[in-house]
C-alpha cells in the first residue's frame, strides 16, 4: 500500500495520531516510488508504524524542516527523533525504528520541558545593553 500524500493541513494530524510516523520528503517521483518500496519492505517488519510522504510542491514544509530536497524523518509520541537528508535502506531503518522504539518516552517528555524551562530562564534574565 502506498504511504500517505501530506500536506501543510494534513502534516500535523498524521504525526499526532500515529504513535511512530516515518515521513518522507520526497523531491521527485523517482523518489516517491523509492519510498514506497521503503515503507512497503519496513511494514512487513514493522507493522505499527506509520508512513507517509510530503512530495517537493509542500514547500511550507520542506522550509519548516530546513530541507533542500530528499529526507527522512522519524517522529514518536509526537516528538521529532530522527531527520536526515536521503532515503535510508530497510535495514537502516529497521534499526533506526527499533532504537527509537525501546526509548523512555517519559524521560524523552521530561528532558525536552527542562531544556524548554531552561531556555525560557535565560530568555527571562537576559540584560540588553542600553
Amino acid at each position: 500500500m502506498a504511504p500517505a500524500v501530506l500536506d501543510e493541513t494534513g502534516f500535523d494530524r498524521f504525526v499526532s495520531d500515529n504513535d511512530t510516523a516515518v515521513i518522507g520528503f520526497v523531491e521527485g517521483d523517482g523518489d516517491a516510488a523509492l519510498f514506497s518500496v521503503l515503507a512497503d519492505d519496513v511494514l512487513g517488519k514493522r507493522p505499527g508504524v506509520a508512513f507517509a510522504q510530503v512530495h517537493g510542491d509542500s514547500r511550507g514544509l520542506f522550509d519548516m524542516f530546513g530541507l533542500g530536497g530528499t529526507a527522512t524523518a522519524i517522529f514518536r509520541g509526537r516528538v521529532g527523533m530522527y531527520l536526515e537528508a536521503g532515503l535510508p535502506d530497510a535495514d537502516q531503518l529497521v534499526l533506526l525504528l527499533d532504537g527509537i522504539a525501546v526509548l523512555n518516552m517519559e524521560r524523552v517528555q521530561a528532558k525536552i520541558e527542562q531544556e524548554r524551562s531552561a531556555r525560557e530562564s535565560l530568555a527571562v534574565h537576559r540584560v540588553c545593553p542600553a
